[in-house]
């Protein structure tokens, strides 16, 4: 969480930097610089922790969480049904089990994210070693990639994440997870009524 938010806030830092906010933020000498140094800083930390969740999902613990977590065509129907629900056209709602379809897109965009962000972030990093091995434009429009899936990506939390986690009313005022690593037993069983309950 915390090398996301430091991510954003010096990446849009280093694309706007003529920005009045940015100035006031980084608006000492060398502050490109700063920004930089402490972007990469964030982005070690961010592979760091992206290879530690590959470790997991070596465990036996994290083969159940993957394979739990793979896509099937019970979300799809779920889906369905939850738009139906919405709209009125369906009384009862999906039942979810360990997870709902929404933490799963959540979950493949995080990584397909990470993916392309590190990929186009080390090009950019390392741009001097590897403009001589690929043409210019390759870098020009790695720049351009990444830019927009960090737009994309930023996108995605402040709308979708933090509604899921934060604004919806049978969360509010938080899903404690993130800081507890479990839910509460009343807020799992309203969100996945069909998952079995783990102490």
């Amino acid at each position: 969480m915390v090398s996301f938010i430091v991510l954003v806030i010096t990446g849009f830092a280093l694309r706007y930097g003529d920005m009045p906010v940015v100035r006031r933020l980084f608006g000492w000498d060398h502050g490109f610089e700063v920004r930089g140094i402490i972007h990469r800083i964030a982005a070690v930390v961010l592979i760091i922790s992206t290879i530690w969740h590959v470790l997991f999902l070596l465990t036996q613990r994290g083969k159940r969480f993957f394979k739990d977590m793979l896509p099937n065509l019970s979300d799809f129907k779920q889906f369905v049904q939850k738009i139906l629900y919405n709209v009125g056209l369906s009384k009862t709602a999906p039942r979810f089990t360990r997870f709902s379809y929404v933490e799963k897109v959540e979950y493949w965009a995080l990584i397909w994210g990470n993916v392309v962000m590190i990929a186009t972030g080390t090009l950019l990093w390392f741009d001097n070693y590897f403009v001589h091995l690929l043409p210019k434009g390759f870098l020009d429009v790695a720049l351009i990639i990444h830019f927009y899936e960090a737009i994309l990506a930023t996108l995605a939390i402040l709308i979708w994440h933090l509604y899921a986690t934060v604004f919806n009313p049978h969360t509010y005022p938080m899903n404690p997870s993130w800081l507890t690593g479990k839910m509460p037993r009343d807020m799992f069983e309203h969100e996945h009524p069909d998952a079995p309950v783990e102490e």
